[in-house]
């Protein structure tokens, strides 16, 4: 049966996880089973499970709560909440990780079961979308994602490597501090990002910690200019955020993240007309069909009512005459409004409408 794990029931779901990803070290683990997880919700297929009430028949009933029989857990997906800026809209969207099936009962459409369940929970929440990091693009492709984020590569320009000073950042006072910059940095350079605060931070710093690595703060002289962190036995860089000045950024970046618009009319109320691309002193009315057959209730015509702060979208049975008209697939609608990719078919659209226009989703687990 498929069902959301109790707090109990979620430690069943290491065996899988280990399984699945061996690459991940026990120290890691042992951070994201601590940590993590008690914040998450897991989506699982559980075989013959026993529930807490049937094993807790003989236990007086303040104790029952605290019974749980051990279960097997086939497949799963963990979702794990991230609060979201989008231009002028904060959201709560959950990130998918942990996405895994048992190496003996792959192939029998377990996981396609759940992420169609977890669709129709995530609609009936009004979650504007979900986001994730594919081990394998095929995979969540037939379920309407796409990607909306290359991941860029950034170094430290060779003059400033050794000029910068360095400090760990592991007090109270240097969290605060480094949550303050980081969202500034954000707001000023992107339009979607999570949401940097203390408990982000705080949460950081333990996951580095896991991998044997730490977050240093970047001063030239006195002057805060940038944060960098590595981790893992290699080493590797797990982010970099500094004033452009002292980095340099390729020109090649990796498609790192997909994503799905699961609300569409609480997802528009980030995308706007363009102050220089729309004339009239009304706003515009978009007769939009679109095609999602995972989520029946996206599936049909839609009014889309647009102004230059915001737009709505309004079900409707006939299109408005003499207005414009676009049909797209969930896929098309989604790329375009993250601003990764225009189709062909919104050409004269894209000239009017404002999409957001830069996403920066460098979110690990």
């Amino acid at each position: 049966m498929i069902k959301y794990l109790t707090e109990a029931e979620k430690q069943f779901s290491r065996e899988l996880w280990e399984e699945a990803f061996p690459e991940d070290s026990r120290q890691f683990n042992d951070y994201y089973y601590k940590k993590k997880v008690s914040e998450n919700r897991i989506l699982a297929l559980v075989e013959n499970p026993v529930f807490a009430a049937e094993v807790s028949a003989a236990v007086p009933a303040a104790e029952a709560e605290l019974v749980t029989a051990p279960c097997q857990i086939d497949a799963m997906v963990q979702l794990n909440p991230y609060q979201v800026q989008a231009r002028n809209c904060r959201w709560q969207v959950d990130y998918l990780v942990g996405v895994a099936t048992r190496r003996d009962k792959r192939h029998r459409g377990y996981m396609r079961s759940l992420l169609l369940q977890m669709m129709e929970d995530m609609r009936e929440d009004h979650m504007p979308f979900c986001f994730l990091m594919p081990a394998a693009e095929a995979i969540y492709r037939p379920f309407g994602f796409t990607y909306i984020f290359d991941q860029p590569r950034r170094y430290l320009r060779a003059a400033a490597v050794g000029r910068l000073r360095r400090e760990e950042v592991a007090q109270a006072q240097t969290v605060s501090a480094a949550a303050a910059w980081m969202m500034d940095w954000l707001q000023s350079r992107y339009q979607v990002f999570t949401v940097r605060d203390e408990a982000y931070v705080e949460t950081l710093l333990m996951e580095l910690a896991s991998e044997n690595g730490v977050l240093e703060a970047l001063y030239d002289g006195d002057r805060l200019v940038g944060f960098q962190a590595a981790w893992g036995w290699k080493r590797e860089q797990r982010l970099l955020y500094a004033e452009s000045s002292y980095i340099i950024e390729t020109a090649v970046a990796k498609p790192a993240i997909m994503a799905r618009i699961i609300t569409p009319e609480e997802f528009v109320k980030a995308i706007r007309l363009k102050h220089e691309g729309w004339r009239g002193n009304a706003g515009l009315t978009v007769n939009l069909w679109l095609e999602d057959p995972l989520i029946p209730r996206n599936q049909g015509l839609w009014l889309w009512h647009l102004n230059r702060e915001t737009s709505w979208l309004e079900q409707a049975q006939e299109p408005v005459s003499g207005q414009p008209s676009v049909k797209l697939t969930i896929t098309e609608l989604t790329s375009w409004l993250f601003g990764y990719s225009v189709p062909e078919k919104v050409q004269d659209l894209d000239e009017k409408i404002e999409t957001l226009q830069g996403v920066f989703l460098d979110e690990v687990v």
